[in-house]
């Protein structure tokens, strides 16, 4: 919170600061693989945004990256969902856009742009749910992870 808090004092107008993990569930949420792939999808989702600066952090709970991009914060949001929604790869991002409002940073919210809440990666309830409920095991999850992983190779690693 503290780093969000120094980076989007260092935003200008016409700048906005975007955070981005992976969703990934169970206890291993960092290996030379995941960070192989976030680093990669992450790639994907910058072409033709101009970043001025840009934090990874490489840590065991998971690669996540601090970028202060070109753009307002609507505009870039916009972009992010579209990517997390297109794509199968991109739905195991999550990439949130962070205003401050009243002196308090928060993430802006699909509901804001009209967008439905997340759905889960192995049914269509939202994600939430399934999480809060846990429909799906872990080891089924991080199954159906790998292997989208391995069925969107191609796209990842050209």
């Amino acid at each position: 919170m503290l780093e969000q808090k120094q980076l989007l004092s260092q935003v200008k107008s016409n700048q906005s600061l975007v955070s981005a993990k992976l969703n990934t569930p169970g206890p291993i949420k960092n290996n030379y693989y995941l960070a192989d792939f976030f680093q990669k999808g992450l790639n994907i989702f910058l072409q033709g945004m101009k970043v001025d600066y840009r934090l990874l952090w490489d840590v065991a709970t998971g690669s996540e990256a601090f970028l202060i991009v070109a753009g307002e914060a609507k505009d870039i949001k916009k972009i992010a969902i579209e990517f997390e929604d297109s794509n199968e790869f991109g739905r195991l991002f999550d990439i949130d856009v962070l205003v401050v409002d009243n002196g308090v940073i928060r993430p802006l919210s699909r509901q804001e742009f009209a967008q439905p809440e997340r759905k889960c990666l192995m049914c269509d309830k939202p994600a939430k749910v399934c999480a809060r409920s846990r429909t799906h095991s872990v080891e089924a999850m991080q199954a159906y992870i790998n292997k989208l992983i391995n069925k969107n190779l191609e796209i990842l690693w050209n």
